[in-house]
């Protein structure tokens, strides 16, 4: 069985030869130490888009000035601007945004403008050529967009603003949430008809930041009308929840998800693997390794996989996976650490003696 087939086999609720062992294709540099560990058995998980955004009526300026990027949005109903670092350290993303958009209640109305005024134009040859590009060594998804709630919290507001409007402009907040739904569900409706098995939500679910109050309102809803139009067209919709999860457990677990991608346990998230397993039934759990236990050397990464195998016995509805910025310097011994352990006891079922 290849990995794209071991893959799809537990997305589908079947059972593998070997529980995958996946990583975002851009958390892995090329080169011979990609190659070994693919030849390995590490699996490719890649993501392309399955369609282009066109904004006619508003006007994009950029310009950089050392590491720091401005950018200007222009439309008939005013303008804003947001800066972003860029050229961050390996292993820090791509960029920070350390000005958002929405800087105060006049900014809603040019943002509103700026997303009725999108356009998603179906194009899946990105994609495609993805897929024969990849082959059978791992599996192509699309990533979706963010949730409104999570879209507003981390692209267009912050933490602050994004608190400050939920409670001084409710009416505001709610116009603009509608409209960002609305745009998010022509989203949806492109990735129904488009060729993509796997669809994800692009969130950051964090109970620090997404309370139980603000999940129940507006993730479970949104993700349910997701869910019901993805159903018809047998696609499978997961979603990025690499937070704190405890006190979100009950609520992930009524919430129309196939998967739940990304999970991070203890020491960086606060719901172990076995809890989660006993909560999220009939759902998958994709978990991510803590970045953290990468610097703690091999034996001890060593060690906590096989727990987390352990935990995982025998191993149905689940994946093993990285899906976040791994520390440059311990790339290597790290990923050499985790592929020797799941070749090991990585064949379904799982059986580990104590």
């Amino acid at each position: 069985m290849n990995i794209r087939d071991m893959v799809m086999t537990v997305y589908r609720g079947g059972e593998p030869e070997k529980v995958p062992w996946l990583i975002y294709d851009g958390l892995l540099p090329r080169g011979y130490f990609e190659r070994r560990l693919r030849n390995m058995g590490l699996g490719l998980k890649v993501s392309a888009p399955v369609w282009r955004v066109e904004m006619p009526h508003v006007r994009v300026e950029t310009r950089s000035i050392g590491n720091i990027v401005y950018t200007s949005f222009h439309t008939p109903v005013g303008s804003v601007s947001m800066k972003q670092r860029v050229g961050l350290q390996e292993g820090a993303g791509a960029s920070w945004t350390i000005e958002y958009p929405i800087k105060g209640l006049a900014d809603f109305e040019v943002i509103e403008f700026i997303a009725e005024d999108t356009r998603y134009i179906p194009d899946y040859k990105a994609f495609l050529d993805a897929e024969r590009n990849l082959g059978r060594d791992g599996v192509v998804f699309v990533w979706a967009g963010r949730s409104p709630i999570q879209e507003l919290q981390i692209e267009l507001m912050g933490y602050e603003m994004f608190a400050i409007a939920l409670y001084k402009y409710p009416k505001e907040f709610e116009r603009l949430l509608r409209v960002l739904e609305k745009r998010a569900d022509e989203r949806y409706r492109i990735i129904a008809e488009s060729p993509a098995e796997i669809v994800n939500g692009t969130d950051n679910i964090n109970s620090v930041i997404v309370s139980p109050k603000l999940y129940e309102k507006y993730v479970m809803p949104f993700y349910s009308r997701q869910h019901r139009l993805l159903r018809k067209h047998d696609k499978i919709l997961e979603n990025h929840m690499d937070g704190k999860l405890r006190v979100l457990k009950d609520l992930i677990a009524k919430t129309d998800l196939d998967a739940v991608e990304a999970f991070t346990p203890p020491p960086i998230g606060d719901l172990t693997l076995r809890e989660a397993r006993e909560a999220w039934k009939g759902k998958i759990v994709s978990l991510n390794i803590p970045e953290s236990i990468f610097l703690e050397g091999p034996h001890v990464i060593r060690k906590y996989i096989v727990g987390i195998l352990k935990e995982a016995a025998p191993g149905d509805s689940f994946m093993l996976s990285i899906t976040e910025d791994i520390p440059p310097t311990h790339r290597e011994n790290a990923l050499l650490a985790v592929t020797s352990i799941w070749r090991r006891y990585g064949k379904y079922p799982i059986k580990i003696e104590d």
